[in-house]
């Protein structure tokens, strides 16, 4: 009896642990399974493209990344800007979605990224997901900070929860051209036309004085401009 007591009691620890290690790791054996970086095999994404299914069925950006992102991308998909002063960016301070204060001033001598991202299906939630593959990938640089404003798109749509734990910013706004984040960053790029309605990425040097606007970035381009302000960090330590 009181062997068969200890068993039951062991088992319903592991019982329980497993559970726990379940709940922890699922957001992680999700993102796994996401290919940021390909399209998925079989499918004829170019058509789907083609046929406006990227900012129409929600799935179709989670299984063709790459080609949704291309196809949303005009010819000049990069610009930049810079402030001849000390940077008013680490003025802002802001609400996230849970009501906490999100001061700017804590990204000073960081590399930020500032994803404007229109709620549209498929697309909001995927670059949602993209930008905690992102965080995850330089974490470990304690220097690369990552912030989402929602922007007006389509009725109905939503971005989805961060998962729990998740240091990214989401700011407590639906944005567009007149929220005072949005005229900052723009009026900061000196050629290129800002489309509030396109996915927007700014990156922020860590010095605030060099703003980049990246249009429809995805994976590849996000490591190749976060890595070249890193590397510039690196050389001036």
């Amino acid at each position: 009896f009181i062997i068969s007591t200890l068993l039951s009691s062991i088992m319903k620890a592991a019982i329980y642990l497993l559970c726990v290690l379940s709940f922890l790791l699922v957001p992680y054996i999700v993102l796994a399974s996401i290919k940021f970086d390909e399209d998925k095999e079989g499918l004829n994404c170019n058509e789907l493209a083609e046929k406006e299914y990227c900012t129409k069925d929600p799935q179709t950006y989670f299984d063709c990344p790459v080609t949704c992102a291309e196809r949303a991308r005009p010819q000049r998909p990069h610009w930049g800007g810079f402030e001849r002063k000390e940077s008013p960016f680490y003025e802002f301070n802001l609400k996230d979605v849970n009501g906490k204060s999100v001061r700017f001033e804590d990204f000073d001598g960081h590399v930020t990224v500032v994803a404007l991202i229109p709620l549209y299906p498929g697309l909001a939630p995927f670059h949602r997901e993209l930008l905690e593959h992102v965080f995850d990938i330089y974490q470990k640089t304690f220097v690369v900070s990552i912030v989402i404003l929602p922007m007006r798109g389509q009725d109905g749509v939503s971005m989805g929860s961060l998962r729990e734990g998740s240091k990214i910013k989401m700011l407590d706004a639906v944005g567009d051209e007149n929220h005072e984040l949005v005229k900052y960053l723009s009026k900061k790029i000196q050629k290129g036309v800002f489309d509030a309605s396109m996915l927007n990425s700014f990156i922020i040097s860590p010095e605030g004085t060099h703003v980049e606007m990246h249009i429809s970035a995805d994976l590849s381009m996000y490591r190749q401009y976060i890595d070249s302000h890193l590397k510039d960090l690196d050389d001036e330590l």
